[in-house]
């Protein structure tokens, strides 16, 4: 199928043959969109015999002959305006707006012929189409467009090309005004036209009007002047701008923006941006929109450039100021040192003393012992081990001394007072024990931390581990009452509770946990400003998460410590920065009370019991600027005039 004809670029008459100069590049864009961008003319064939001076009158025809092509251009007589214009060429071959105009009307009519061939094929008339698509081959045989629908048939008889692609010159660069470098004196008083004609002839340049100026009268008066002084000061009085033609000859047009656009030729240029992100090739765009007031701006993510079309002195402009932004900022080495100090102390010193004194009879306690074991008294009265008629603190005694009786009350007697049946026995509810102890622990963990870092740029590190944590849970099943319910109903054979339970993925109480993952561990951001005087803003903040032990419903409780702060820093000095996590102190005493509480007599009477637990955090960071960027607080001054909005 044959593909859409190119839109036609004569659809819209030019006004002028410096806008149709000026869009060039975007037609040899338009005409070639496969292969190649530009034409496929073949280089000019440069001869080395000089060539021979042009008189005046050679000057004047071929400026007569260039400017009756212009004239039909604006008609859209194409092969008319060719012919004056290779008039032009052959009388004057060394002046470029020839050459573009040559150039320009060739690719005019390649594009017709092109589109009047797809028209053709359209409307079902192939011969038709072969024979445009011919005519576009003898013009420009090495065409794209041409090549890819011509199926190479025969040129037709009879044909004469206007000018041979062979001999077509190239295209040149942007043209520069030549003024000449004289100083001059002015005492004008006349119409704009009359008076800018008479200034810029002084310094060798042709001036050529647009419709668009009006007559204006205007006095200037200037002395010993320059070009580049005295004619922009003419510009601004009247509200006019110039398009060099050649490097002696301008156009001047009321300056709007609609003329503007018509009449300035526009420059393609490419500037590649190493290592921007998506964000700041964004802004870098919209600075260049705002600030140049441009409209043809493409930021190219996928291969870091910037394409810009503008005239040639906004271009200029934008380079001065993009050379400052785009020249790379500073980079810095952040050196971290982090420290945890961990310290538990638990100390003990003291006696510990009876607390419980008690009082018993002696021969009563006696007495109840032998009573209470009879047949063993006898036994041993028998054996000969105790006399007959012996007391019952004498029994009592031997049988705990035989081992047979065990008396605890006895155990922890200290002494007797007294005699007889007065005999008073002393107990304790513990012996006295002397404490002397010292459990110390240390603990410090280091973590060492290099980051380079872009200035202006935020850098992440994370170290740790990922910890799951269940935070719901839901379940799903047949219920026992839909179970009860589809008791003995099948389904071929096969219970239908059972179905009902695959189809929802598994039996009646299925559990499915929702999870989610915290970074147990350290997580460090830092983003660095590097200032003018070489010291290092950095806006920091640390993260530190650990499981405490405890739960609450069966979800772990996590320990946070977050630190977040502004440090201005020096390059190569060192910051520390030390935050007191926790402390804990504890005390406990254990004696007689009273007695225990003297301060003199604690550590000999009491026992003393204290614990002390810290928790440290240490920071030491040192930045280091390992790349900068230019110190110069200004970028360069630009005198930049942009187009007026007004009329």
């Amino acid at each position: 199928m044959m593909p859409a004809p190119p839109s036609r670029p004569g659809s819209k008459s030019p006004r002028k043959l410096s806008r149709l100069v000026a869009l060039l590049p975007l037609l040899c864009f338009i005409t070639a969109p496969a292969q190649t961008l530009g034409t496929a003319t073949a280089p000019v064939i440069v001869s080395a015999v000089p060539p021979a001076p042009i008189t005046q009158r050679q000057t004047e025809a071929a400026n007569k002959a260039y400017f009756e092509g212009v004239r039909l251009l604006e008609k859209n007589d194409l092969p008319a305006a060719d012919i004056q214009f290779h008039r032009a060429f052959t009388l004057n071959p060394g002046n470029p707006e020839y050459t573009r105009a040559l150039e320009l009307t060739l690719q005019y009519r390649v594009t017709s012929l092109v589109q009047q061939a797809g028209k053709a094929r359209l409307l079902g008339h192939p011969q038709e189409a072969d024979s445009f698509l011919s005519q576009a081959r003898v013009l420009d045989p090495k065409n794209v467009i041409v090549t890819q629908h011509l199926d190479q048939g025969p040129i037709p008889s009879g044909f004469t090309p206007t000018l041979d692609a062979t001999s077509t010159p190239a295209l040149a660069g942007p043209i520069t005004l030549l003024p000449n470098a004289t100083h001059q004196n002015f005492n004008l008083h006349a119409d704009i036209k009359q008076v800018l004609s008479d200034v810029v002839s002084r310094y060798g340049i042709r001036p050529v009007f647009d419709s668009s100026v009006t007559a204006q009268d205007v006095r200037f008066n200037l002395e010993d002047t320059p070009y580049t002084q005295a004619v922009p000061i003419l510009l601004q009085m009247g509200r006019l701008f110039t398009v060099p033609l050649d490097s002696s000859s301008i156009i001047v047009a009321k300056d709007t923006l609609e003329n503007r656009a018509r009449l300035e030729r526009q420059l393609e240029e490419t500037i590649f941006i190493p290592a921007l992100t998506t964000e700041q090739m964004g802004e870098l765009s919209n600075v260049v929109r705002n600030i140049f007031d441009l409209k043809q701006v493409s930021a190219q993510n996928s291969t870091g450039t910037l394409v810009v079309r503008a005239p040639e002195s906004v271009l200029s402009a934008m380079n001065l100021t993009l050379a400052d932004l785009i020249d790379g900022g500073s980079q810095v080495m952040l050196d971290l040192k982090l420290y945890a100090i961990d310290k538990a102390r638990s100390r003990n010193i003291g006696a510990q003393l009876p607390q419980q004194i008690g009082v018993y009879n002696v021969q009563a306690e006696a007495h109840n012992l032998v009573n209470a074991n009879q047949s063993l008294v006898n036994q041993a009265i028998s054996s000969g081990l105790v006399p007959p008629g012996s007391s019952d603190v004498t029994l009592a005694l031997a049988l705990i001394a035989s081992g047979l009786v065990k008396s605890a009350l006895l155990s922890n007697t200290v002494g007797f007072f007294g005699g007889g049946i007065t005999a008073t026995g002393i107990t304790t509810n513990a012996t006295p024990t002397f404490t002397l102890s010292l459990n110390s622990s240390d603990t410090r963990a280091l973590e060492d931390i290099q980051l380079r870092i872009g200035d202006r740029q935020s850098a992440t590190f994370r170290v740790g581990t990922r910890y799951p944590i269940t935070t719901s849970t839901y379940s799903f099943g047949t219920s026992s009452a839909t179970s009860a319910a589809l008791a003995g109903v099948t389904i071929n054979g096969v219970s239908a509770a059972s179905l009902l339970a695959k189809l929802q993925g598994g039996g009646p109480g299925s559990v499915v946990p929702q999870v989610q993952f915290e970074d147990l561990g350290i997580t460090l951001k830092a983003t660095p400003t590097v200032q003018k005087s070489n010291n290092v803003t950095i806006h920091l903040d640390l993260k530190i998460e650990a499981l405490t032990g405890g739960i609450i419903n069966n979800i772990p409780i996590l320990a946070s410590r977050q630190f977040t702060s502004d440090v201005t820093i020096a390059d190569g000095q060192t910051a520390l920065l030390v935050s007191g996590l926790s402390k804990t102190e504890a005390g406990a005493i254990s004696g007689i009370p009273g007695f225990g509480e003297l301060p003199g007599l604690q550590t000999v009477a009491a026992d003393k019991t204290t614990e002390l637990d810290s928790s440290d955090l240490v920071l030491l960071m040192t930045p280091h600027i390992v790349r900068r960027r230019s110190s110069i607080i200004s970028g360069p001054r630009i005198a930049l005039s942009l187009p007026h909005t007004s009329e």
